[in-house]
């Protein structure tokens, strides 16, 4: 009776999934099983997977099958394709030995059933191991390399797109955008926005920082949201998955999320590089950021706050029991003056609302602070804000605390100004095309921020925050309550019933330090932000 022969492939990227390596690696396995007069098993196939990630879907299969006796030779292209790793091939090899399962490797023409071909499998397996450290060492280097020279790596985010519209082969290209096809807007080398894609991004944002809604509720919005092309077509805006992934669909929240954790958006490209096991960092922890070379589709401050809201949402607890959870303002902020620990939210037996020192509570040490209800606390953080009075000239004074000059600043604003009328005027008139005026309003937005002090714009933000709080505080809910105190307020200290001290963030700090003088602010370690004491 013939031997039961199976092959295995691989391939690890995107684009060969649709080239020819897997086939070629098919057709290698076929000839070789018939030359051999075995019989045909199964091909067992990973796409766009990595030889060093053990845990691939069909290798894993394959190993399964082996143990239950399902076949007698494993065949593959090259050693590589199986693994790259020389401890995952050994043990693979070893599972295949104790089950009776030859292997073959039909490039290296080796088998390693012998005792030639077990020496031979340890050398190779070594050199494959040497290989993908130095490939990835030299990978790292051309990322970083990359990301210096402002160009993005991998493959284009949701937004934007390669440009190459006459041989578009992005997910939502032919049969979407309506340039795929036609003329080319971009190089491929650098990434433009994409005509569709870059709404779904911008209204993205726009819930987070505007509505702080959550990724599920944003996901259902854009799902619902319907772009209009310049036809009058109306298309539904979706994701951009790869076709290995079911193709592009609707919105989730972990795709919405993926989204909004994103600075690229912002103009920058980061440089994530390897942590200490030598894997990539996440998003959130990005070793560098460089100006890119690409059109941004958001503002800086548009991402912090959505960075904001998404912590703020993190932290609150959505359902309990399901009912919904009771926010309270202060929590995460508020501290014991007595022994330094948390002051958090609870329940006394009669049904109220206290805020109440977390050392006390869980008995982890001594502290007498007793529990203090959160209305009395809340009024008292509010009256000592409604008090505040922000001089209409704060601004003025703040540049010149900067050693900038309010007036000079103010006339190059206006000039600016100015120049994007006039070029609105002659494009308008015809005069002007729409590439250059396009230039215009870019250098436009440059040239402003040019102008701009590094962390003005957060302090104005901090300002306006101010003034919303005086202003709406009893008309809003919870959340935005929190919301509110978290962008003027990093820590509030209590002693008895009363607030003692307030440490300010660090936005909200040089407007404190106005008002109130040197003499009311310290410095309270090294994080540079105020405490302000009465």
């Amino acid at each position: 009776m013939p031997l039961v022969a199976v092959g295995y492939r691989r391939v690890s990227t995107e684009e060969q999934k649709t080239g020819h390596s897997l086939d070629a690696q098919q057709r290698a396995i076929e000839e070789y099983i018939a030359r051999k007069g075995w019989q045909a098993g199964p091909i067992y196939t990973d796409a766009g997977l990595s030889g060093t990630f053990e845990q691939r879907p069909a290798l894993q299969r394959l190993l399964h099958d082996a143990e239950r006796g399902k076949f007698d030779v494993v065949i593959v292209h090259a050693i590589d394709r199986f693994y790259r790793s020389l401890g995952g091939l050994l043990r693979a090899m070893d599972l295949l030995s104790k089950h009776k399962v030859s292997f073959v490797s039909i490039t290296e023409n080796l088998d390693f059933t012998t005792p030639w071909g077990k020496l031979t499998l340890a050398v190779l397996g070594t050199l494959a191991e040497i290989y993908i450290d130095k490939l990835k060492a030299e990978t790292r280097k051309g990322l970083l390399e990359r990301a210096k020279k402002g160009l993005h790596n991998g493959s284009a985010p949701l937004g934007y797109c390669k440009g190459t519209c006459s041989v578009c082969a992005d997910p939502n290209g032919p049969g979407y955008c309506p340039y795929a096809g036609g003329e080319d807007r971009g190089d491929g080398k650098v990434l433009i926005p994409h005509p569709i894609e870059k709404e779904a991004v911008q209204l993205a944002f726009a819930y987070s920082a505007g509505e702080h809604l959550s990724d599920g509720e944003i996901a259902a919005r854009l799902n619902a949201h319907r772009h209009q092309l310049p036809t009058g077509e109306i298309l539904p805006l979706r994701s951009k998955r790869h076709s290995s992934r079911g193709g592009p669909g609707p919105f989730g929240k972990d795709s919405v999320r993926d989204i909004l954790m994103r600075v690229f958006y912002t103009g920058l490209v980061p440089y994530y590089g390897v942590n200490e096991k030598g894997q990539k960092r996440k998003r959130r922890d990005a070793v560098a950021l460089y100006p890119g070379l690409h059109q941004p589709l958001i503002s800086q401050e548009q991402f912090e706050q959505a960075q904001r809201n998404r912590e703020l949402l993190r932290r609150r607890p959505r359902q309990r029991e399901g009912k919904p959870v009771r926010i309270y303002p202060l929590s995460g902020i508020l501290f014991c003056a007595q022994c330094g620990g948390k002051m958090r939210a609870h329940r006394g037996s009669q049904g109220r609302s206290y805020y109440a020192c977390v050392t006390r509570l869980q008995r982890t040490g001594v502290c007498r602070q007793p529990s203090v209800r959160f209305e009395k606390l809340e009024e008292a953080l509010y009256t000592f804000f409604r008090q505040i009075e922000i001089p209409s000239d704060w601004e003025h004074r703040l540049l010149r605390q900067m050693g900038r000059d309010p007036a000079e600043i103010a006339r190059r604003e206006a000039e600016i100004k100015n120049r994007l009328s006039r070029a609105s005027e002659l494009y308008l008139a015809g005069l002007l095309s729409q590439e250059r005026f396009e230039g215009e309003k870019r250098n436009f937005e440059n040239a402003i921020a040019d102008l701009r002090i590094e962390g003005i714009p957060a302090i104005i933000n901090a300002r306006n925050q101010l003034a919303d709080l005086q202003a709406r505080w009893y008309n809003l809910e919870p959340l935005n309550q929190k919301k509110l105190l978290q962008g003027l307020v990093a820590a509030v200290f209590v002693r008895g019933d009363a607030l003692e001290g307030i440490r300010f963030t660090e936005q909200f700090y040089p407007i404190v330090k106005q008002i109130f003088g040197e003499k009311f602010c310290f410095y309270n370690g090294s994080d540079g932000r105020g405490l302000f004491q009465k």
